[in-house]
């Protein structure tokens, strides 16, 4: 199960709840297209970065090539920029029995913040992408689409107020720039937003279920109808796709 959340004020608590019942998440989760994953194919290249990316840090430690994969599938602008500053990147978010960190229940920003360190090329965008590949459960990316709708800097495209988080462009596309002061706390903030989505699905009184494609569950990627922050990411950025 997802980690509960935390810190989330009151205002932003009513404004989720006020979301959940005016929303069909099963159905934003099916609505997920990016490139060739749709519902209808199963979300064939998520499900093998997932894969790959999960058996790599269930060994604590991930390499270039796995970097450029997600960049790959994300369409990242100069993929030649992306570089470790080791060989390899260890990233900690797993314990022995392959169940994720008791720690990241209270600080999801951890290894957001080793990976920054040890990776030159990759901003917001594609550093979280890398832990939502790596630990779905408990993990989604942040991207452009997602803050111009849910946070600052697109006021023609803006939806709701719960991210500080701003996303420009400045004449080149969209960014998160990560010298802005609600980096990464802002990140620590979406985790939560979706850790309280998830839990409010996953224990509602009336099920609502997340429709995995069955390869998910086969594979062991997820439990069967339960929400992961990776999930609701994906509903949330069909979301936001409704108004860029």
């Amino acid at each position: 199960m997802v980690f509960p959340s935390r810190g989330l004020t009151p205002q932003l608590k009513e404004s989720l709840n006020a979301f959940l019942e005016t929303q069909d998440f099963p159905e934003l989760y099916k609505a997920y297209k990016w490139k060739k994953d749709t519902y209808l194919n199963g979300f064939p290249d998520i499900a093998g970065l997932e894969t790959r990316l999960r058996s790599k840090t269930m060994n604590n430690t991930i390499e270039l090539q796995d970097l450029i994969a997600i960049a790959k599938w994300g369409g990242l602008r100069n993929i030649n920029r992306i570089n470790l500053t080791e060989g390899s990147i260890m990233l900690n978010l797993y314990q022995e029995d392959r169940h994720p960190l008791l720690q990241l229940a209270g600080d999801p920003l951890s290894p957001l913040i080793s990976l920054q360190r040890q990776v030159t090329g990759l901003g917001p965008t594609y550093l979280t992408k890398t832990l939502r590949f790596a630990l779905a459960q408990e993990y989604g990316a942040i991207d452009t689409r997602i803050v111009r709708v849910v946070g600052q800097g697109d006021i023609g495209s803006k939806q709701q107020d719960w991210l500080k988080l701003k996303a420009r462009n400045d004449g080149y596309g969209w960014y998160i720039s990560k010298s802005q002061s609600s980096w990464p706390s802002g990140y620590a903030r979406w985790i939560n937003i979706l850790r309280f989505f998830a839990n409010k699905l996953n224990n509602a009184q009336d099920p609502c279920p997340c429709p995995h494609p069955a390869k998910f569950v086969d594979s062991g990627l997820r439990v069967l109808g339960s929400w992961s922050c990776a999930d609701i990411e994906m509903a949330v950025f069909s979301y936001a796709s409704q108004s860029v």
